[in-house]
């Protein structure tokens, strides 16, 4: 019996400790939020920077869009990208956005010599096909 008490009051003192809260963040601060409403054909824009050097803008209307953001990255490199969005689809615009590698001389040779033999089997594909009409 006295163990059980025993242990009961330990967890009510493990339980009592104080509890140490999470240390809130910082509110960033918003310097500049402009936006122009919506007018009657769906055109629309905005531009909101903070405190922190995120900024953003974006104008549209009901079928198209197009804008940038600029931001630094947590080591100090900064980035910015411009883009358009519409019936082409989202065409993003940045020096940080990966790129093909160039292709070598032998990458295009291959590519000409596949070309070449579709374009021969698309041929015998149809002589073959006029020969089976007849």
């Amino acid at each position: 019996m006295n163990v059980i008490i025993l242990v009961a009051c330990c967890v009510c003192l493990v339980a009592g400790r104080p509890q140490y809260a999470n240390p809130t963040a910082t509110p960033i601060p918003i310097l500049l939020d402009q936006r122009i409403p919506i007018d009657q054909l769906g055109g629309y824009g905005f531009k909101i920077q903070t405190g922190n050097g995120i900024a953003w803008q974006e104008t549209g209307a009901a079928t198209s869009k197009s804008g940038q953001y600029t931001f630094t990255h947590p080591d100090g490199t900064p980035h910015a990208l411009s883009y358009t969005a519409g019936v082409g689809g989202f065409l993003p615009v940045s020096d940080l956005l990966p790129t093909p590698h160039p292709l070598e001389p032998w990458h295009i040779e291959q590519i000409r010599f596949a070309e070449s033999q579709r374009a021969a089997t698309a041929s015998v594909s149809a002589a073959t096909a006029v020969q089976i009409k007849k």
